[in-house]
């Protein structure tokens, strides 16, 4: 399993050496899984670019204080980090396309346990495509990977299982077909793999794909209907399968204002013929504002629990605020997060967690920007997932995080 790890880390680094998040989107310490790097600056400061391939080299230095760093409240140990981060982000469009692609390690020096200081133990990819092939027809495709030792952010359970290297990839790609002028017909297929060096962990890959047609009743209304079907491939458990048909409609009542829901069963199969029925539901709310933008959302759905085993319903809510335009140059941005994670049956998994990240950019020149935040991580756990040596593996875990730092980039356009 470690070889697993390694291997994957040491791809992603050969393969993907000349890509990285921009300096606007790349922040050291708080990642959002699954979630593709910003391919703009957030606060439109950028000038327009004149050329169809932009290349944006960036390295940020940064000092990090850490009260938990094994996320474990049994255990816990504080230390100021060190680190270096420099990443390289491509972005190349035209009127038919777009490719942004980005990739950045960090370097971690830690003062006290020094053992713990390593060159490539956080990194992060990014892939974001769109190709128009003609007014009727978009193609996308995009991929987000983390490699990291802090276990509540490779994927978006949130779920710590102690300071650990692992990593979560998710690679989807899709397809929309505008068939008539208020129809659209949707479909996609996603893979999420989770890997982990911790023996008693259990790696996983998710199957996804979707098809779903749209129908807009006015200006403001669009409703739709389709179907997605999962599959779970969890070590050492039976494989299972998901089937969810869900409705939906969304809402602009203001030019400002997007409102979505969908919703409906989802029934999970098990390889041995089990089956179940949880409600599946995608809810989201976001606004522009004068200041910037805001936003909350709620996702119920079958997944997994960050290598505890078996699949669970999982429960997000998460929310945003935008600040962009108080200031020339500096971006705030709030972003909480509270996760619910329970076995789809028994007790084996029952973890709820709460992030809370603040983190601010201040532009001083073109070139050079100063970044901080601050991060919160809560976690509750009643899991009865225990480890060789009887212990459990999940836990309560409490942990400040506060980092500051500078960052240097710059793009570079090529005609």
């Amino acid at each position: 399993m470690v070889h697993r790890v390694r291997d994957g880390a040491i791809a992603c680094v050969l393969g993907l050496i000349a890509l990285a998040e921009p300096a606007a989107a790349q922040f050291p310490l708080f990642q959002q899984p699954g979630q593709p790097g910003a391919l703009l600056d957030v606060q439109d400061l950028e000038q327009p670019r004149r050329a169809p391939l932009t290349i944006t080299p960036s390295l940020a230095i940064t000092g990090e204080y850490n009260d938990n760093i094994f996320l474990d409240n049994r255990r816990r140990v504080s230390d100021f980090i060190i680190g270096f981060t420099p990443g390289l982000a491509i972005v190349a469009e035209r009127p038919t396309y777009r490719l942004g692609a980005g990739y950045s390690f960090t370097s971690e020096l830690f003062t006290t346990e020094t053992d713990q200081s390593h060159a490539f133990d956080r990194q992060n990819f990014w892939l974001d495509t769109l190709w128009r092939v003609d007014p009727t027809v978009t193609l996308t495709l995009t991929d987000t990977f983390l490699f990291s030792t802090d276990t509540n952010l490779v994927a978006r359970e949130n779920v710590a299982t102690g300071r650990d290297r692992a990593l979560g990839n998710t690679l989807a790609a899709g397809v929309a077909w505008q068939f008539a002028p208020l129809w659209t017909l949707r479909s996609g297929l996603s893979w999420t793999t989770e890997r982990f060096q911790r023996d008693e962990l259990q790696d996983s890959d998710v199957y996804r794909a979707t098809l779903s047609a749209e129908r807009r009743l006015s200006r403001l209304v669009t409703v739709d209907a389709g179907y997605e079907f999962g599959y779970f491939d969890i070590e050492n458990e039976q494989k299972s399968t998901s089937h969810t048909p869900l409705v939906g409609v969304r809402w602009q009542p203001t030019p400002t204002i997007d409102l979505v829901l969908r919703a409906g069963p989802s029934v999970e199969i098990k390889e041995r013929g089990d089956a179940r029925v949880t409600p599946a539901v995608t809810a989201s709310y976001r606004q522009r504002l004068p200041f910037g933008a805001v936003g909350l959302s709620y996702d119920r759905a079958i997944g997994t629990a960050g290598g505890l085993g078996g699949t669970t319903e999982n429960q997000l809510i998460a929310g945003f605020v935008d600040v962009t335009r108080v200031a020339r140059g500096l971006t705030v941005q709030l972003l909480p997060r509270y996760s619910i994670v329970e076995s789809t049956s028994g007790d084996r998994v029952d973890v709820q967690s709460f992030t809370a990240a603040l983190q601010a950019t201040y532009r001083v020149a073109s070139w050079i920007s100063l970044i901080g935040g601050y991060q919160f991580f809560r976690q509750r756990s009643a899991s009865t997932v225990f480890s060789n040596a009887g212990t459990t593996i999940a836990n309560d875990a409490d942990q400040n995080r506060v980092f500051f730092g500078v960052q240097f980039g710059y793009p570079i356009r090529f005609d």
